[in-house]
């Protein structure tokens, strides 16, 4: 049987998946070369270490959640808050699966502390994720309300999906979800 190249983009697209699952700390480079089928000495011609990975698979997911869900918030076309509810379904699956929460969250948690070569990368991710919100925002509230709103939008998001993390409760993600809607229309939840 001829032996199947891998190429690089595969092997970013599995190390997402073992990172959500095992963390950045708990996963080796031997996991990492294993879930995508490589020897140890294959995955290191590709990359030199597990810190050039993760600042690979962050650019990666970055570049995605830009084209693929922050982009949706500056579709004019739709309503604000057809474009919120957009994006939640577009990264619903995403951040739901396994219910491993988002990349982007749980590197936060695990390596800001310690890791500072990702903390301009996941900056980079939060900041882009607030804009998109206070784009949406701005159709309804001031620029200086539309930043307040989205920033306390995506903590609340994020805060929602650690603890549906913990207590194995997607309601709390949805919850959250329909208060940042909510939000928008300026009533309570």
């Amino acid at each position: 049987m001829p032996v199947q190249k891998t190429t690089k983009d595969q092997i970013i697209i599995k190390s997402i998946e073992v990172f959500l699952k095992q963390g950045y700390y708990n996963t080796s480079m031997s996991d990492l070369a294993e879930a995508c089928g490589l020897q140890k000495g294959s995955f290191y011609y590709h990359f030199k270490s597990k810190e050039e990975l993760m600042q690979t698979v962050l650019k990666m997911a970055h570049s995605y959640y830009k084209k693929k869900v922050f982009s949706i918030a500056y579709q004019d076309g739709l309503t604000a808050e057809d474009r919120l509810i957009q994006m939640f379904k577009k990264q619903e699956p995403m951040i739901t699966n396994d219910m491993s929460g988002c990349l982007f969250g749980n590197m936060t948690l695990e390596s800001i502390s310690n890791k500072v070569e990702f903390k301009d990368l996941l900056k980079a991710f939060f900041s882009d994720w607030i804009s998109a919100f206070k784009y949406i925002f701005q159709e309804k509230h001031n620029d200086k309300v539309a930043y307040a709103l989205a920033k306390q939008s995506v903590m609340e998001i994020e805060g929602a999906l650690m603890m549906m993390r913990l207590y194995d409760d997607m309601k709390l993600l949805e919850m959250a979800c329909l208060r940042v809607v909510a939000r928008l229309k300026n009533e309570s939840l």
